[in-house]
């Protein structure tokens, strides 16, 4: 066991924390104020202040260790606190007929983007950051599965940097969402559902959880509440799908693919804190007056590791590239849309 040295873990804080500190700034503009003025995820906001960042060439040397820590730790630190808003009573009380389109659907959609990825000439890292961005929780889930696809250094088993992937299925992901938060209200009279199976549909398809907010409210009261504990437990769902992208990768390492790098576990602990935190939560429970707090405290983690990550694109380079993404994702939409409509219409 490597032994602690202060001194080292100084160096290392004195490096990163400019850069972090500009991360947090970003992130704040992006969540307490750009988010009030624009109608769009507060998420995209931070990707795009990164991406700016870094296409206009105003990242500066000084900030780039802190970007990078900022694109990874206070991301996996966010997703163990997502876990202490789940509890295995609140999912199992959906019924079992929910859950089940709820594993179908994250199953057909997960699995589905990846087979399709050669189809619209998408690499595999861009086509399983896609998956799970569009079967499970949006870009919380994209910038998790890219943590687990990172060999550690920075890299996929393929020896790409995953910055450019991951930034595309952010995007994608945050688009394709919003255009379902949008569309899903609309066709929920026109094809005859009443506000539990709507809320159903909504929470099993549309990306976000802030989108699925948006889209049971503009339905109603009842679909709100069944769309947000439905999206929950989409999110459970988070730990088992990474770990199969963990267990994928360690194929590509065992096949001889990837020979360079740290070799990362297979599962990783921001795993293992997000399924601590949700049996915390099952048994114990938050307080309800910290339950904003909590909130609060997360969205912004996950905001600050958004604007690191787009610190790691140019925008240039993503424009050459992101097309088959975009479609592939638009695809992968409908196809989640589709299966969810389909388990609706036939179990409820």
């Amino acid at each position: 066991m490597a032994r602690f040295d202060p001194e080292s873990w100084a160096q290392r804080a004195e490096q990163i924390y400019p850069g972090a500190i500009l991360a947090f700034v970003g992130a704040a503009v992006a969540h307490y104020f750009l988010d009030e003025w624009i109608p769009v995820s507060s998420l995209l906001i931070a990707v795009l202040i990164g991406i700016i960042l870094r296409t206009a060439g105003l990242v500066p040397s000084w900030a780039e260790a802190g970007f990078k820590w900022a694109a990874k730790f206070p991301l996996r630190l966010g997703i163990v606190l997502l876990g202490l808003r789940l509890a295995f009573s609140d999912i199992l009380g959906l019924g079992w007929e929910v859950l089940v389109i709820v594993l179908v659907t994250v199953t057909v959609t997960f699995a589905g983007i990846r087979l399709l990825g050669p189809v619209f000439r998408t690499d595999r890292t861009t086509a399983s950051l896609l998956a799970t961005g569009t079967a499970i929780c949006g870009a919380s889930a994209v910038a998790a599965a890219s943590a687990v696809l990172d060999r550690g250094d920075g890299r996929d088993q393929q020896n790409r940097p995953l910055g450019g992937p991951t930034a595309t299925a952010l995007a994608v992901v945050t688009l394709w969402g919003t255009v379902a938060m949008l569309a899903l209200p609309a066709l929920i009279p026109m094809l005859g559902l009443g506000e539990h199976a709507g809320g159903v549909w909504i929470g099993a398809s549309v990306h976000e959880v802030g989108q699925v907010v948006a889209a049971g409210g503009m339905v109603g009261a009842t679909a709100l509440a069944v769309a947000t504990m439905v999206k929950l437990a989409r999110v459970l769902l988070l730990a088992p799908v990474v770990v199969t992208l963990r267990i994928g990768a360690r194929g590509a390492e065992s096949d001889g693919t990837s020979t360079q790098g740290k070799r990362p576990p297979l599962l990783p602990w921001f795993v293992i804190g997000f399924l601590a935190a949700v049996l915390f939560s099952s048994t114990i429970g938050v307080p309800a007056g910290q339950q904003q707090l909590l909130t609060g405290t997360t969205e912004l983690l996950i905001t600050i590791a958004m604007v690191g990550i787009g610190s790691q694109v140019n925008l240039r380079e993503l424009a050459v590239t992101g097309m088959p993404a975009l479609l592939l994702g638009g695809a992968g939409s409908l196809l989640a849309a589709a299966t969810a409509y389909g388990g609706v219409v036939v179990l409820l």
